[in-house]
C-alpha cells in the first residue's frame, strides 16, 4: 500500500512552498538503491503455533487508524501461516526515548513472544556516545575511535557529507590498533557489519568470541555502503574490530540476525534529536540504508525536544515532518507508517511575576507538548499513517507530573523522561494495541482468529534484565 500521495497535500498545509524531499549533495549521491544488497540465505520457517484459538481481540485503546497498518499485518499473517520469506522488521527513529530502548525493548519482547524472534536487529558497534546502552547490548571502544555525526557551529550544520549509516551516528578512525567492541547478550546467529566504502578506505579485522574471522577492506570505488556478513552459532557473542591503520575506517554498526523468521525491532534513537535531524544526513545515503533494511513498518517518534524549542513554528514542524516522510517513502514505498506521539511532559510552574522559583519548585503540565502531539496527528492523518497517542496512554495531560510523584515513580525527576517501568508500560500498551488490531484485521478479512505461538518466545533462558537507567543528555547532539 502506497501512502505517500496523500502527503503531497501537506506541503500546502505547511505553507512551505517547496518540494517535499530535496536531494542533498555529498558522498553516495548517485548510488542506485539496490547496490550492494546481499541476498540472505533462506531461513527456517516460523515456529509452529498451537491449535488453541484466542477469543476475538479487544478494541484498541490508543492506536488511531490501525487499518493503515495493512502492510505490517500482511507480513504478520505470513509469519502465522508459516509462509514468510523474510523477517518482519520494524524500524523506529526518534530521540532519547527511543535511544534508551526501554520502551522499544518491551515492544520487541511482546511481538517476538507472539510471532517469533527474528533477531536483535541493527545496533551500534562500539560506543557512539558516552551514555549509549540498549537491552542486550554493551559496547566500548579505545580512544583511537571517535563518533562521527552531524555537527553544529554557531547554529549552522557542519559535517563531512552526512554519511553516518542507518542510525545517523557512526564510529571512525584512521589510526592503527583502534578497537571497538560490543558484547551481545541477545541470541544471534548471523552478524552483518555495515561500513562505508571509499577510495581512501582502510582495513579492519573482525573477531567473534576472541577468534579472528576475516579481514575487511573498505577501500574501493565508487563510494557506497558495504555490508559484510559472518555466520556463527545461535547464542551470545562478543564482537570486536581492530584497525590496521591503512586508511579511513567508518563503521555504521551491525545487524544481528537469527536462523528463523520472526520479528525484528530496530531502536534508532539519538539523544536530543528532533524530526528535522535526519534531514541533515545525506538523503541518498539515508534512502540506501533504510531501503536495505526493507521494513514492514517505519515509526517516527519525535516531539519532546520540539516542545522545548520556543522558536519552532507549527508550519515549520509540519514541513519538516513532511520532508522526512518523503525520504522514508523513497526508501520503503510499500511499508506501513506510524507516528508515535511524544509522551507527556512537565515543566516548572511560573510564579506570580512569570519567574520560576528557585525553592519549593512546583510542576505543571507543558501545554506545548500536547500541541506538538496534535500536529503529529494531523500529519499522520493526511499522510495515511497510523498514530499512537502516548499522552493518552499515560492518562492524559498532567500524567508526567503525577507519575513522577508516585512512591515508585514511572517518570524521571526531570519530568521529561520516564523510568524503566514507565517506558515498559507505554511499550506494552503500544505492542498490545498492535496485536489486538492485527487480530481484528484478520477477522474482518475472514481469516481464522490469531493463534498463540507455543515456540515463538525469544529463548527465555537467554533473556536478560532491562539495563539500568542511564543519564539523559537531551538538548545536545552526542
Amino acid at each position: 500500500m502506497r501512502w505517500w500521495p496523500i502527503v503531497v497535500g501537506l506541503a500546502v498545509l505547511a505553507r512551505c512552498g517547496g518540494s517535499v524531499a530535496s536531494t542533498a549533495a555529498g558522498p553516495g549521491a548517485a548510488r542506485p538503491l539496490d547496490a550492494r544488497v546481499r541476498v540472505l540465505a533462506p531461513k527456517e520457517p516460523a515456529p509452529s503455533v498451537s491449535s488453541e484459538a484466542l477469543p476475538p481481540p479487544p478494541a484498541v485503546r490508543f492506536l488511531e487508524h490501525p487499518e493503515r497498518l495493512s502492510h505490517l499485518f500482511l507480513a504478520l499473517a505470513d509469519l502465522d501461516s508459516r509462509e514468510a520469506r523474510d523477517d518482519v522488521r520494524i524500524v523506529q527513529y526518534g530521540d532519547s526515548h527511543t535511544a534508551a530502548d526501554f520502551g522499544t525493548s518491551a515492544v520487541r519482547r511482546d511481538l517476538q513472544a507472539r510471532f517469533g524472534d527474528g533477531g536483535r536487529g541493527f545496533v551500534s558497534l562500539g560506543q557512539p556516545w558516552k551514555t549509549f546502552g540498549q537491552e542486550g547490548i554493551d559496547g566500548g571502544m579505545s580512544r583511537e575511535f571517535s563518533p562521527v555525526h552531524v555537527g553544529y557551529h554557531h547554529g549552522k550544520v557542519v559535517g563531512d557529507g552526512g554519511v553516518y549509516g542507518l542510525l545517523g551516528v557512526a564510529v571512525g578512525t584512521t589510526k592503527a590498533g583502534a578497537r571497538a567492541w560490543t558484547a551481545v547478550r541477545s541470541p544471534t546467529g548471523r552478524i552483518e557489519i555495515a561500513a562505508w566504502q571509499q577510495p581512501r578506505g582502510g582495513s579492519f579485522d573482525v573477531f567473534v568470541d576472541g577468534v579472528r574471522q576475516d579481514r575487511v577492506s573498505t577501500r574501493g570505488a565508487p563510494e557506497g555502503s558495504l555490508f559484510v556478513p559472518f555466520e556463527t552459532s545461535d547464542g551470545y557473542h562478543d564482537i570486536e574490530v581492530r584497525t590496521l591503520g591503512d586508511g579511513d575506517v567508518r563503521i555504521f554498526g551491525m545487524i544481528l540476525d537469527r536462523p528463523q523468521f520472526g520479528i525484528v525491532v530496530d531502536a534508532l534513537g539519538i539523544n536530543g534529536a528532533q524530526i528535522s535531524s535526519p534531514l541533515h544526513w545525506n538523503e541518498e545515503h539515508f534512502v540506501e540504508q533504510l531501503h536495505y533494511r526493507d521494513p514492514a513498518l517505519v515509526v517516527l517518534a519525535y516531539g519532546t525536544n520540539e516542545s522545548m524549542d520556543p522558536t519552532l513554528a507549527d508550519e515549520d514542524f509540519i514541513g519538516r515532518a513532511v520532508a522526512l516522510l518523503g525520504r522514508v517513502e523513497r526508501a520503503a514505498p510499500a511499508s506501513s507508517c506510524l507516528l508515535l506521539g511524544p509522551p507527556d511532559r512537565g515543566q516548572r510552574a511560573l510564579g506570580p511575576h512569570g519567574v520560576q522559583a528557585k525553592r519549593d519548585i512546583q510542576w505543571e503540565n507543558a501545554p506545548r507538548v500536547v500541541e506538538i502531539a496534535n500536529l503529529e496527528r494531523r500529519v499522520a492523518d493526511a499522510a495515511g499513517c497510523a498514530y499512537f497517542d502516548q499522552i493518552e496512554a499515560m492518562g492524559g495531560p498532567g500524567s508526567m507530573v503525577a507519575w513522577a510523584a508516585e512512591p515508585d515513580p514511572r517518570a524521571a525527576s526531570d519530568r521529561v523522561h520516564l523510568t524503566r517501568s514507565g517506558y515498559a508500560e507505554l511499550g506494552r500498551a503500544f505492542s498490545q494495541d498492535v496485536i489486538h488490531a492485527y487480530g481484528t484485521w484478520r477477522l474482518t478479512r475472514g481469516l481464522a482468529p490469531p493463534k498463540l505461538a507455543d515456540a515463538g518466545a525469544a529463548n527465555p533462558e537467554l533473556e536478560q534484565p532491562i539495563p539500568p537507567d542511564i543519564p539523559w543528555l537531551d538538548g545536545a547532539v552526542p
